[in-house]
């Protein structure tokens, strides 16, 4: 069976960056108590009107550039996010229309923080199946429109950014993806969700009183959360490691995804993986949900901590409640 390869990569982050002084004032604290309880310092904001396929675009483009090819190259686009442009048709729809890409399929998938992983196993799956030989992976969040910038938010809001990544593969060896495992548990979702707008709020979607109850924002219930995360995120590198073959010694970098960084460096400890080779993507730029990983990954390849042909495991755990971890061969 024909393997796949990375051909290109590309990275937009917006160019305004928030720090914890600016947030600090509206949500009823101070720079370093925002930034003991969150461990973010700054994070990044899409400009009003920018939806996640705008965003996707000018990293799509970047990544087509480096694999030398435009858009009459790509075959099918795969687009993940939690924070798509309108409620339908998808962002993946946006992109295309963007980025010119003729009739070719074009569909968004929703893992939300475990996005990345999950949008490229159905990527693979399409290219390794010889139907769609070269696959747009896109990921892309716009959370800040989003947020709540009342004293109501302080437990949620610093936590996140915006920002986007895309990688294009393609058939090829060595084999990108070496192992790919995903996981979901319906139960207790509550704990990590957004519920309104809602399909199943009848006859409206949202009541007058739902959205003066702030039932419209992010819900992180991060005591709930830890425990289970951090177990969870040790037990699924270990599994991802063992379906490739391979041990922490061979692994360049490990990238553990997950809203709050001082869990994700927990995790990394409990799977025994060493300090110097794991970075909790939320540290850099916040949480950027189903764009974190491949946003660290593409950075870690452009400051030269990764080169050609290294492993690196990528692990996120995220509402839904979804986790998964892959190895991949950059």
């Amino acid at each position: 069976m024909p393997g796949t390869v990375a051909l290109g990569w590309g990275v937009d982050l917006p160019a305004r960056v928030v720090t914890n002084d600016e947030l600090a004032g509206p949500l009823g604290s101070d720079a370093a108590s925002l930034e003991r309880a969150t461990g973010v310092r700054t994070r990044r904001r899409a400009e009003p009107g920018l939806g996640a396929s705008g965003l996707a675009t000018a990293a799509a483009t970047r990544a087509l550039a480096e694999a030398g090819c435009g858009p009459d190259a790509v075959d099918l686009i795969v687009f993940s996010t939690m924070t798509s442009d309108i409620a339908f048709p998808g962002a993946g729809c946006f992109l295309q229309d963007k980025l010119g890409c003729n009739t070719v399929g074009a569909l968004d998938v929703r893992a939300q923080c475990n996005g990345f992983l999950a949008a490229l196993a159905v990527a693979e799956a399409f290219s390794r199946a010889g139907r769609s030989a070269r696959v747009l992976v896109c990921t892309a969040e716009v959370h800040s429109s989003a947020l709540d910038y009342s004293p109501r938010g302080v437990g949620v809001t610093p936590r996140f950014g915006d920002g986007a990544a895309v990688v294009l593969i393609g058939p090829g060896e060595p084999d990108f993806v070496r192992s790919c495992v995903l996981h979901n548990d319906p139960t207790d979702f509550e704990r990590f969700w957004c519920e309104f707008p809602a399909s199943r709020h009848f006859p409206a979607r949202m009541t007058r009183e739902s959205f003066l109850a702030g039932r419209h924002y992010y819900v992180y219930d991060a005591p709930a959360l830890a425990a289970q995360a951090r177990a969870t995120m040790a037990d699924v590198t270990g599994e991802a490691l063992a379906a490739a073959g391979v041990g922490i010694g061979d692994v360049a970098l490990f990238l553990m995804h997950y809203v709050d960084p001082g869990v994700a460096h927990e995790a990394a400890s409990l799977a025994g993986l060493p300090a110097d080779r794991t970075v909790a993507t939320a540290e850099a730029h916040g949480h950027i949900a189903s764009a974190g990983l491949p946003v660290a990954l593409s950075e870690a390849r452009a400051a030269g901590r990764i080169g050609r042909g290294d492993l690196v495991c990528c692990t996120a755990f995220g509402a839904g409640i979804a986790w998964g971890a892959g190895v991949l061969r950059v």
